[in-house]
């Protein structure tokens, strides 16, 4: 008994650091409640929406700016991480899946991917997506991850529109030189490798500079825009067809069998070219109707050429000699020519 007695002294300092540190660890938790609530609310002001990610329990808390970004209610979202990802446009949905799980797996050392979010409304958002990994497990292994979502469809807007004006051209939309130069270049090495043919074809209307002349350029962007649309239908989703400044188009037909397959895309497209054209009413006059037709030359690859600068060339060279036989035809390139 007097041993029991002794030793309440300790007992009683015991049961009071038993109590400090429970205290402690509450005030510590508010504290950290706090805290993150401060940051959440912080994120929040800033335009963000704020996830956070459950990922031992597979679930997802959304902030209410992230439901508002996105124009869902809190009855349309639930935590689970499947209606999550269902919000991810299918195209992107696999590159953002890659990029988290680089993240957690330590491959990298940041989570940060760019992605369209399907809206309610069925519209597309473009959001850059930040996240970080909060808390592991007693293994090291990530059991919570949180992060934001910030708003990026204008910028992505701005960028798809300096794109388009880089690589098509303003009038017509068709590509530009720049644009063809690229794909040609790609239609080259994949050419070359596998032991393909592939051809280029140099168009120059007939009459045009008559038509600009005589009914001004109004009329002559009409009719580019109408011969424009013509080419398109003549080749494959494969094809590309290019406008090189004024009247002047090249098609690249970067897969081909022989060079009569390049002869008939050319008589499709200098039949399509010659049909009339309706231009409206050119100052209070009646409806005005032009034709034009087409001079093509046809380079082939690799019998006309093994880079891009010859089978240009060469394609041009075939083209004049069809202007001088006559207009209105195609033309295969022919080393005769130059003699």
């Amino acid at each position: 008994m007097e041993d029991y007695l002794a030793h309440i002294p300790e007992i009683g300092f015991v049961l009071l650091l038993l109590i400090l540190l429970v205290v402690v660890g509450a005030i510590y938790a508010t504290k950290l409640k706090a805290s993150e609530q401060l940051w959440k609310f912080a994120l929040e002001g800033a335009g963000d929406g704020v996830w956070d990610w459950d990922i031992s329990n597979d679930s997802t808390h959304l902030s209410n700016r992230y439901k508002e970004m996105f124009g869902f209610s809190d009855i349309d979202i639930h935590t689970s991480t499947e209606d999550w990802n269902n919000r991810i446009h299918p195209e992107d949905a696999a590159s953002m899946n890659e990029a988290v799980h680089d993240y957690l797996t330590g491959k990298t050392t940041k989570y940060i991917h760019e992605h369209r979010v399907i809206c309610k409304d069925k519209s597309i958002k473009w959001v850059l997506s930040r996240g970080m990994i909060v808390k592991r497990d007693n293994n090291g292994a990530p059991i919570r991850m949180v992060g934001t979502h910030a708003d990026i469809t204008t910028r992505k807007m701005l960028e798809s529109k300096l794109e388009n004006l880089a690589h098509f051209d303003t009038l017509t939309n068709l590509p530009n030189r720049t644009l063809l130069s690229d794909r040609l270049k790609i239609a080259l090495a994949y050419a070359k490798r596998e032991k393909k043919m592939l051809a280029v074809m140099f168009v120059d209307l007939d009459q045009f500079k008559e038509i600009n002349d005589l009914y001004g350029h109004e009329a002559g962007d009409k009719v580019l825009k109408q011969i424009s649309q013509r080419l398109v239908t003549c080749v494959r989703e494969s094809d590309t067809v290019a406008r090189m400044g004024g009247d002047e188009y090249v098609v690249l037909l970067p897969i081909i069998d022989s060079a009569n397959d390049a002869y008939l895309v050319a008589s499709k497209i200098v039949d399509a070219v010659i049909k009339p054209i309706a231009i409206g009413k050119i100052s209070g006059e009646t409806s005005v109707i032009v034709n034009v037709s087409a001079s093509i030359g046809i380079a082939i690859y690799p019998q006309h050429g093994k880079d891009e600068k010859l089978l240009l060339i060469n394609a041009d060279i075939a083209m004049y000699q069809a202007k001088s036989n006559g207009k209105n035809q195609a033309k295969v390139f022919d080393t005769a020519i130059l003699n």
